[in-house]
């Protein structure tokens, strides 16, 4: 037993229910018995609350689910949606019998519970197949006597599912069966002994068409609808055909040896005749596996196609120069890709490949699903882009299939474990679950009407049988979210990326943020601003490993700020392992009653750390200059360069107590590594940047704190550059770390001043121009107090920079405990936040020679409702109101009134 959370009572029941932090759920009568009735154990941490219904019991825990139990026991259901840590919430709505939690995550959650059990209403079965259906169609096909069937003829080579919820299965002796559910009866669509022993077979999207290849390289296309119709067939390959794709219910793509690819046009006449017109042909580059596993026609901007080997392939092709309905394809040349992706969804291959609403999506077996977009360069060549790469849930590795329900549900399919399993994207849980003993290269899976309900139906071979499974698919949309999550665990940092000015709303202004979380993932989020609202994901990013420390951006100097209703910005997050992150987030404002008011577009350019794969990793252990991966990036900071407009430099701020300087040239989508410097003698925690612009000269200023209280300045433009590139694989994102690897990194040179203000940790810092070449800085710390000084910039006759201080107020108790956020709104305004909830505006008053500070004196303090408060970020309106965000556990947006913060 532990310490006792919760207890629920029910008065018709005469019992109550205790929940402990000993995981157990233990019910107690009232009726004086010293023991517990019933004793239940299933969450896998801590249990919060729960509530006692009249036939079930429903508990909340610390492991994010909901489970549903007996009173003899047995789990019902178990609810899995929240994110993270801790459903922390549980409400019952009896007579409706729906559950309402809300979790850590910050989503809230409706749950229906069903007047039956899954396993009531789900049905699986192990079928085999029926001797006396295989034997009748051979005596009607060879019009004589055949000899007895072996077992092994009837040995399931490969199967699918129709969408009327037929089974349709290739046999080991050449026969095409479909076992019809639920009258459990089966018919025979086709006999053929060329197909004995080897034999591929794919559905058409449609349902009505099924193609065959076999070992002797002839493709073979029957209709399902109707078997007397007479089926089409041709010889195609000098060798066995090595798989059958179609990509829509007209287009069939036949793989064959050597990489060679041949598309089809499928057409059918008035009296049933099935035609097969040969359009193109096509060769895959030189691989040990060469053969594809998936094509997807891109209307007419090319073909896609994925192989065994785990690349995609762009072809082009001309529609005037395509075989006609009299073409033999013996005059085609076969064509070589435009572009390739090689090697992009590893070693295991490209499970499926799908074009919606404007995105291509591929998926594969490395655990991965990942967004692309075609373009075409400038010599009009299509290429094709990668824009990110998602992972779907820990140890979800098989990915087989992306399907789209509607435009705001994405689902995917695949195998975890002993499973199958189709997960919700959008709703971020199991939506049905399949125990079938691991993956299958042979599986169908479709949802059908049945009566008045819809039937999901999974089937694969297992065991020389056919394993049959049907659940009723309302069980697997069961969830409601009332509440979008926002992150799994705490956020760690927040950036304001955009400010816009409603178009359908006048009046209305919204911004757009970045968060970034322990949940290792970074958000693209809008926010309403002066008005309640809940904020909307507008995307989510997931190449980070570990957790995401700190964000950064700037206008992107290839499109920048151009106008009002669209805005192109850089993104960069750094993190443990090392990580480094470079995004562009394009923003588009769209008017149009049945559009979402801003479309968000990101692409990933270009990483840097050990979170790219194994090469990355194998490298990086070679070089000896390696990076210890324990080590983590702090905090990061990026501006543009005074000279050249088109490089982007980024200042990371290292545990190891260094301070690593990138360019990104973000047109060739190069990462340079210029400089590694050790600056401190402890963990770097914050990294900021001056820019200074004069008619003297024009200088930019790091500036970097740790956890030993000091503050170095130091000048951008000293120390050596180093000539290590890191250079993105085109499409990839990733990086090339051979040259950079070899490289002798430098330092920056000297620090030009040293500030020792805190005691301990500095976590923020924050400057201001008061005049010509004179700064305010600002630092927060570990030790709850604000330093704010005076320092004034110089040159010397040789052009060098120098710094000085003038002046410094401390105040040694701004807050009561460390202060994680600090901006200056203006000249004499200062805004701090502090893990104590309070967000303190400070009146700085500076003297007349702008030589001292007078005193730095307490405005106004507000309290915040966000816990554990990490950082905070400011930026101004489009009416001109400063707005500032806090992030920690969850976000809170302010403004501040111009009375309140004007001299």
């Amino acid at each position: 037993m532990g310490v006792i959370f919760n207890i629920s009572y029910n008065a018709d029941r005469r019992q109550l229910c205790s929940v402990s932090d000993d995981r157990s759920i233990r019910l107690w009568s009232t009726d004086g018995a010293a023991n517990a009735v019933l004793v239940l154990y299933g969450h896998t941490a801590r249990v919060w609350n729960c509530q006692l219904l009249d036939d079930v019991i429903v508990s909340i825990g610390e492991d994010a689910t909901c489970k549903v139990w007996s009173y003899l026991g047995e789990v019902l259901y178990t609810f899995t949606g929240h994110k993270g840590c801790s459903i922390w919430s549980l409400a019952v709505d009896k007579d409706n019998r729906i559950l309402a939690t809300g979790g850590g995550d910050s989503s809230i959650r409706l749950w229906r519970l069903d007047e039956k059990k899954t396993a009531a209403v789900s049905t699986t079965d192990l079928v085999k197949v029926d001797v006396g259906v295989v034997e009748k169609l051979k005596l009607k096909r060879s019009s004589k006597v055949s000899s007895a069937l072996d077992i092994s003829d009837l040995t399931p080579r490969h199967v699918t599912v129709t969408n009327t919820g037929e089974v349709l299965v290739l046999i080991q002796c050449g026969a095409l069966l479909a076992y019809k559910l639920p009258s459990q009866t089966w018919r025979c669509l086709m006999y053929d002994p060329q197909f004995q022993s080897y034999g591929v077979m794919s559905v058409a999207p449609s349902k009505k068409m099924a193609a065959l290849g076999n070992i002797d390289g002839h493709l073979k296309v029957v209709q399902l609808d109707n078997i007397e119709s007479s089926a089409a067939e041709k010889h195609v390959f000098q060798g066995k055909v090595l798989n059958v794709i179609w990509a829509s219910s007209e287009d069939l793509f036949a793989s064959g040896p050597g990489g060679h690819l041949d598309w089809y046009k499928v057409t059918t006449d008035s009296c049933d005749t099935i035609n097969l017109i040969i359009r193109s042909k096509f060769i895959l580059p030189s691989a040990r596996q060469h053969w594809a596993t998936a094509v997807s026609v891109l209307a007419d901007e090319g073909i896609l196609c994925g192989d065994r080997r785990g690349s995609l392939h762009v072809y082009s092709y001309d529609s005037n120069t395509l075989g006609g309905s009299h073409s033999t394809g013996q005059s085609l040349q076969r064509l070589p890709p435009c572009h390739s992706l090689f090697g992009i969804h590893g070693k295991t291959g490209v499970t499926s490949v799908c074009l919606h609403d404007g995105m291509i999506y591929s998926t594969g077996r490395d655990g991965t699903y990942r967004q692309h977009i075609l373009k075409r360069d400038e010599e009009g060549i299509a290429k094709l882009q990668l824009l990110n790469t998602f992972k779907v849930s820990k140890g979800f590795q098989w990915l087989e299939r992306i399907v789209f329900p509607s435009d705001e549900e994405m689902q995917i399919l695949g195998f975890h474990t002993n499973q199958f399993l189709v997960w919700s994207v959008t709703r971020s849980e199991r939506l049905i679950e399949v125990e079938c003993g691991g993956g299958h290269r042979t599986w169908g899976y479709t949802v059908c009407d049945v009566g008045s309900e819809s039937i999901a139906t999974f089937a694969c071979v297992k065991a020389q049988q056919i394993f049959i499974h049907r659940v009723p698919w309302q069980l697997g949309s069961r969830q409601t979210i009332v509440k979008q999550a926002l992150h799994g665990n705490q956020v760690t940092c927040v950036k304001h990326l955009a400010s816009f000015s409603s178009i359908n709303e006048e009046g209305v202004e919204y911004a757009v943020c970045a968060t970034g979380s322990e949940d290792t993932t970074v958000n693209i989020v809008m926010l309403y601003l002066r008005r309640p609202s809940n904020p909307k994901i507008l995307h989510r990013l997931q190449a980070h490993i570990s957790r995401v420390c700190a964000l950064a951006s700037c206008p992107s100097p290839l499109k920048g700020d151009k106008h009002q209703l669209s805005q192109s910005v850089l993104l960069f997050s750094v993190g443990g392992r090392c990580a480094l992150q470079c995004w562009r987030v394009n923003l588009k404002q769209q008017n149009g009653p049945s559009s979402p008011e801003l479309c968000c577009q990101v692409e990933h350019l270009v990483s840097y750390g050990t979170v790219d794969g194994v090469e990355r990793r194998r490298l990086l252990k070679k070089s000896a200059d390696l990076v210890d991966p324990e080590t983590r990036y702090m905090d990061v900071t990026v501006w543009q360069d005074a000279v050249s407009t088109q490089t982007v430099h980024i200042a990371v701020a290292g545990s190891d107590a260094c301070v690593r300087l990138f360019d990104l040239d973000e047109s060739s989508r190069n990462l340079t590594l210029q400089s590694v410097t050790p600056c401190h003698d402890a963990c770097v925690l914050s990294v900021t940047h001056l820019s200074h612009q004069s008619d003297d000269f024009i200088a930019t200023l790091i500036l970097t704190a740790a956890t030993n209280g000091k503050i170095l300045i130091w000048d951008s433009r000293q120390g050596t550059v180093v000539n290590g590139t890191l250079e993105s694989n085109k499409g990839t994102g990733t990086s090339n770390l051979h040259h950079a690897l070899q490289s002798t990194h430098k330092t920056l040179g000297k620090y030009l001043l040293e500030l020792h203000h805190h005691q301990s940790g500095v976590n923020c810092l924050s400057s201001v121009q008061l005049h010509n070449d004179i700064y305010l800085l600002a630092s927060g710390g570990d030790d709850n107090s604000l330093s704010v000084s005076i320092v004034q910039l110089s040159r010397s006759e040789n052009n060098d920079v120098g710094v000085k201080c003038l002046n410094t107020f401390g105040l040694p108790n701004a807050h009561a405990a460390q202060v994680s956020g600090l901006h200056f709104i203006s000249q004499s305004c200062l805004v701090s936040t502090s893990v104590d909830q309070r967000i303190n505006l400070w009146m700085v008053e500076v003297s007349s020679d702008n030589q001292s500070i007078s005193k730095v004196q307490l405005s106004g303090s507000k309290f915040s409702h966000i816990a554990d408060v990490s950082c905070m970020d400011i930026w101004v309106s489009r009416s001109g109101i400063p707005h500032f965000i806090t992030s920690g556990q969850g976000l809170q947006v302010l403004h501040i009134a111009k009375d309140q913060y004007q001299s």
